[in-house]
């Protein structure tokens, strides 16, 4: 259960920070491949990084989804709960124009233990760099 702690600890340090970038790093080694869905729209990213609150990078555009808040995260592996995390907030770092939403988020992935699923909701804004 170590192992699983561990993924599931290095899972939510990747899905939560803030730093703009000019591409998607798809091809970076520790890339996790994320699908975030919002009212303004749906996409595939990928967050490469080791802060508490890492933005993520659509896949197909420059656009930075910069996270502020995140609500519950639920990890399962094969449909068994292994992680379960309060909502936790940066705090101070909405944009100028004030425009933030409420996404929802999904990823998954292969462990040694099985597959590995986790969902959440997170708030914040895109910058298209």
């Amino acid at each position: 259960m170590k192992a699983v702690s561990a993924i599931v600890l290095a899972l939510i340090v990747l899905l939560s920070a803030s730093a703009v970038a000019l591409a998607a790093p798809i091809n970076a080694k520790r890339a996790l491949p994320i699908t975030i869905y919002c009212p303004s729209g749906t996409y595939a990213a990928v967050v490469n990084g080791n802060g508490a609150f890492t933005a993520a990078h659509a896949v197909n555009s420059n656009t930075v989804l910069i996270p502020i808040a995140f609500g519950e995260f639920v990890a399962t592996i094969d449909d068994v709960v292994v992680e379960d995390d309060p909502p936790t907030v940066k705090g101070g770092a909405a944009p100028a124009n004030d425009r933030v939403e409420t996404c929802y988020y999904t990823v998954q992935f292969d462990t040694p233990d099985g597959l590995f699923e986790g969902t959440g909701t997170v708030t914040g804004f895109a910058a298209n760099p």
